[in-house]
């Protein structure tokens, strides 16, 4: 009985340690797979800053050349206004001519 007791001990001490030992891989693995995942996390985190800073530099350029675009047309703007009163002014003070000359 006595080998038998001992036995007995011997598989519960072996059993004990394959339990500690499945303990140990799978903290291991979970840890292993935790660094993993926040490597993942992190990596998504700088793509997402990055293609969020890159869509921004885009949009500000786009808004630049938009003002760009809209400072010029309303300088063109002013300018054709100006021709358009001087041909105006002109056109008034040609008809005034003709007028005073017929009544001359």
């Amino acid at each position: 009985m006595s080998d038998l007791w001992n036995k007995a001990k011997e598989l519960a001490a072996e059993a004990g340690i394959a339990a500690s030992d499945a303990g140990k891989a799978i903290a291991d693995t979970a840890g292993k797979m935790s660094d993993e995942a926040a490597a993942a996390a992190n990596a998504a985190w700088e793509s997402t800053k990055a293609t969020t800073s890159a869509a921004a530099d885009g949009a500000a350029a786009l808004a630049d050349s938009a003002a760009a675009t809209a400072t010029e047309a309303v300088n063109k703007t002013v300018e054709v206004t100006g021709e358009t009163a001087e041909a105006t002014k002109k056109a008034a003070a040609d008809a005034v001519d003709a007028v005073n000359k017929g009544l001359a």
